[in-house]
């Protein structure tokens, strides 16, 4: 199945040169500030170490080779290790993965610090890259889409979006291709970030495709079985347990720029000033509506690979309370893919209407989070929930009378 109609995002359109432009001069001033505040040793402006969340994984096969597993799993415990480490009154990290990341954890560390992220970043930005270009993105659009907001997000932060984007691009493509073993393996190896594939096993299920199912169910036990041999049960309890409840401390607890990074309902009414229930019941509304978008927008026997993308980008990170700006790589590669047919994403007939609404749609990242940071609003679930109606209202127009 073809991925759909990008003809208009061709290199040579005002599409591309526009997007291309834009994202320039916005991601290079970032990129500016940036590195204008980095000091000594790598620190940035704000006393945290050149990428950031990349020192998790970092640190974390440090202690793994240590023998200090369990720290992992203290939150007090691992924050201090964390300063003796960086000889400094360093700001608080969390460990959140499963065991499985474990060998990744050790392989980093393993390399200097610099080295590892520098192959960690340029791993993830090629894998997203491959991911692109099988799911039909053009190749002079990969330019744009490094540059893109989110994936500029990844890089500043050290963070893991690029690999999940290039990890589900490629279990959505292969699905298409029938290479069940392939998509399988992709939906097993997701599972280090289990949240994001809310949606993977009803939407394999809904679709009969009983030997992804299979094949995903082969390939994560014999990841499980690998990890309960090299580092037996304790730390699947651990993580079950002491890592989960760590988690949800921080979606409903914590306070401060974490917020504004998180373009979630939930988060969208902690940061009006909800109570943690009030927030919840504000998003299980959104969950509601989405489900009956989700339905009604069902891409069926006829749906293209960009139709599937679509249907399964904005439903995840519409019916996640818990979820980051550096998650949406994924977003930013479905948007390129609907360039040449706008008004296929938003609800309008108006063409200049729906080409501006898919650059806000663009900038998604930039603009939540100038707006959290000003206003206390996060707009990104209106605008996600905008684009699934929009693909309600276009598989109406496309219906025969």
């Amino acid at each position: 199945m073809s991925s759909g109609n990008v003809s208009s995002g061709h290199p040579r359109s005002l599409a591309y040169f526009a997007t291309l432009l834009l994202t320039l001069v916005a991601t290079g001033a970032l990129y500016l500030l940036y590195l204008s505040g980095l000091q000594a040793g790598g620190f940035d402006a704000a006393g945290l170490l050149l990428g950031r969340d990349f020192l998790n994984l970092h640190f974390a096969g440090t202690l793994l080779g240590q023998g200090e597993m369990t720290t992992l799993f203290d939150q007090q415990a691992y924050a201090e290790a964390m300063r003796a480490h960086l000889g400094r009154d360093y700001t608080i990290h969390n460990w959140s993965y499963p065991p499985h990341m474990f060998p990744v954890a050790q392989l980093a560390a393993s390399l200097p610090y610099f080295v590892a992220l520098g192959l960690w970043t340029l791993l993830g930005v090629a894998l997203t890259c491959v991911g692109a270009r099988l799911a039909g993105v053009p190749l002079a659009w990969l330019l744009p889409i490094v540059l893109s907001p989110a994936v500029t997000v990844n890089l500043l932060a050290g963070q893991n979006g690029t690999y999940t984007a290039g990890l589900l691009l490629l279990a959505l493509t292969l699905a298409e291709r029938r290479r069940w073993l392939g998509a399988g393996l992709c939906w097993a190896l997701l599972t280090v970030k289990p949240h994001l594939g809310l949606l993977a096993l009803p939407m394999v299920l809904l679709r009969r495709q009983w030997r992804i199912v299979a094949a995903g169910a082969v390939c994560l036990s014999v990841i499980v079985a690998l990890t309960l041999a090299l580092y037996g049960a304790e730390p699947w309890r651990l993580f079950l347990t002491e890592t989960t409840a760590q988690q949800r401390v921080v979606v409903e607890e914590w306070r401060g720029l974490l917020l504004k990074l998180m373009p979630t309902a939930f988060i969208a009414g902690r940061l009006a000033g909800l109570e943690t229930g009030a927030a919840y019941l504000q998003h299980g509304g959104v969950a509601v509506l989405t489900l009956l978008l989700l339905w009604r927008s069902w891409p069926g026997q006829g749906g293209t690979l960009r139709d599937w993308i679509t249907w399964f980008s904005l439903g995840t990170f519409l019916l996640l309370p818990y979820s980051f700006y550096y998650d949406l790589v994924i977003l930013q590669v479905m948007l390129v893919l609907w360039v040449g047919d706008p008004k296929g994403l938003f609800p309008t007939r108006s063409e200049s209407v729906a080409q501006i609404a898919w650059y806000v749609a663009w900038f998604l990242p930039y603009l939540c989070y100038l707006a959290a940071f000003a206003w206390n609003l996060q707009p990104a679930p209106v605008l996600l929930l905008l684009m699934l109606f929009g693909r309600v209202t276009a598989q109406r127009r496309a219906e025969p009378a």
